[in-house]
């Protein structure tokens, strides 16, 4: 199961979830659904704003697991949503949900579907081919020293895909 297939499924497994996605430690969104017929609460830059805090602070907590063992999510509960960001893999689900419904039971089911196939989940973007156009930025960004995170969240790659494109520049003839 792919990251796109998995965000879909994430959506179905409750009807109070509104999005579903996954995130990559820089922050950089790579695979979301949102249920269709719902306004979006957060506009502009508001939704990449969130989603690089909450890998910041997932990938944060995580200094505490010989402590308080493996952590399991972060909630935020707000008057008109709940967020909640789950550590899988080396990367972050977020999810948003109605604040009616019962949390626990939520949660409950998103431990047990993760559980179930989380053996079995590649959650690597599958990547497109680059253009002329969008190669040569990121050739630019690359030689200028901007780090590949970056240039994954300025071209709106996921970072394998930066990575693997610097690797084949490296070794094609100038």
């Amino acid at each position: 199961m792919n990251a796109e297939e998995f965000s879909r499924m994430i959506l179905n497994i409750d009807g109070s979830i509104r999005f579903s996605g996954i995130v990559e430690k820089s922050g950089h969104l790579y695979a979301s659904v949102m249920r269709e017929g719902l306004d979006e609460h957060l506009k502009g830059r508001d939704p990449e704003i969130s989603f690089s805090q909450s890998a910041y602070i997932v990938d944060l907590r995580k200094m505490f697991t010989q402590e308080l063992g493996n952590l399991d999510f972060v909630i935020y509960i707000y008057e008109k949503v709940r967020m909640i960001s789950m550590p899988l893999k080396d990367q972050v689900l977020v999810l948003s949900a109605d604040i009616s419904g019962d949390l626990d039971d939520l949660l409950s089911k998103l431990k047990r579907s993760v559980k179930e196939i989380e053996s079995g989940l590649e959650l690597r973007k599958v990547s497109t081919p680059l253009d002329r156009e969008k190669l040569e930025i990121l050739r630019n960004l690359f030689e200028s020293g901007i780090s590949e995170e970056m240039i994954a969240d300025q071209l709106d790659l996921d970072v394998d895909t930066v990575k693997l494109a610097i690797r084949e520049m490296s070794k094609a003839p100038n």
